[in-house]
């Protein structure tokens, strides 16, 4: 044994020790050994946490140690239409775009540290709406002027064909009637209801240009246009003499945004225009003849 004083080896029998004299029997006594701890201590014992080396941050709850968080599948799915919105697709790819972004973000957050991707849906998101704004602010400019310049385009076709269609009427009502010649307004060539067709009403036109208010002088509207139609010159009531006689038929746009072209025809047949001119009055057979051929 040893002396618990100076630590000199002496034999395990002796009563002094032989280096320093000092008695063995006032040695002071050995503590007594800790108690185990009872069983049902070890159950409520919280596991060891880990030890994360000195230096580096710890990870975000809910992810592991040492593994890099997963992308978000939706976070590259965004991404990739915001880029297509922005070269080409627009509004078509900007949409899902901003969809998949806004839910790609909400998926990140309740993942808590598992999932990443953040920036992708984001950068997903701001292409997104940026290709929707200007889809919002381009195409109106590119859409409205094309309806408007097709609806012109419609006006005039169907007044050219409405005027095609008054001449031959005027034929077939000189022919029919050749003591009246050619009839002196629309409502001559139109119908009356309850009364038979005559010379008053030839029923050869429909009801919109043949109603009773369209005589000589007087506007009627279709399609965008108004219509006149007026008898020149001496129609006599005798027969055979009243081919002699001319009319004029004009059309004219109701507004610049109906059209942006005149007609008119006389007995010759001839559908004429002039370019930027909106009537208010009808004009003479001598002044239609100065307009331009279709």
């Amino acid at each position: 044994m040893f002396c618990f004083r100076c630590g000199a080896s002496m034999p395990d029998d002796s009563k002094v020790c032989p280096q320093c004299a000092t008695p063995v029997e006032n040695a002071p006594a050995a503590p007594p050994a800790p108690a185990a701890p009872p069983a049902s201590a070890w159950l409520n014992t919280p596991p060891a946490q880990p030890q994360y080396p000195q230096g580096q941050p710890y990870p975000p709850q809910g992810q592991v140690y040492g593994q890099p968080p997963v992308t978000e599948g939706k976070a590259t799915a965004s991404l990739v239409f915001g880029i297509l919105s922005i070269l080409c697709f627009g509004i078509l790819a900007g949409i899902p775009a901003i969809i998949l972004g806004h839910i790609s973000r909400k998926n990140i957050e309740r993942s808590m540290g598992r999932l990443g991707g953040g920036g992708m849906a984001m950068a997903g998101l701001i292409m997104g709406y940026c290709s929707v704004l200007l889809s919002l602010l381009i195409l109106p400019a590119i859409v409205i002027p094309n309806l408007m310049r097709a609806r012109i385009t419609a006006n005039e076709s169907a007044a050219q064909s409405t005027l095609r269609t008054i001449n031959t009427s005027q034929e077939t009502y000189s022919t029919t009637f050749p003591e009246k010649g050619y009839a002196p307004d629309l409502a001559s060539l139109g119908r009356f209801q309850g009364s038979p067709c005559n010379s008053d009403h030839a029923c050869l036109i429909d009801d919109v240009l043949g109603d009773v208010r369209c005589t000589a002088g007087n506007w009627c509207t279709k399609y965008g246009y108004q219509f006149s139609l007026s008898r020149e010159g001496d129609c006599p009531s005798q027969e055979g003499s009243g081919t002699q006689c001319t009319y004029v038929v004009v059309a004219t746009p109701v507004s610049i945004s109906m059209g942006d072209r005149s007609f008119c025809s006389t007995s010759d047949g001839i559908i004429r225009y002039r370019r930027g001119v909106r009537l208010t009055q009808p004009i003479s057979a001598e002044r239609c003849s100065l307009w331009l051929h279709l």
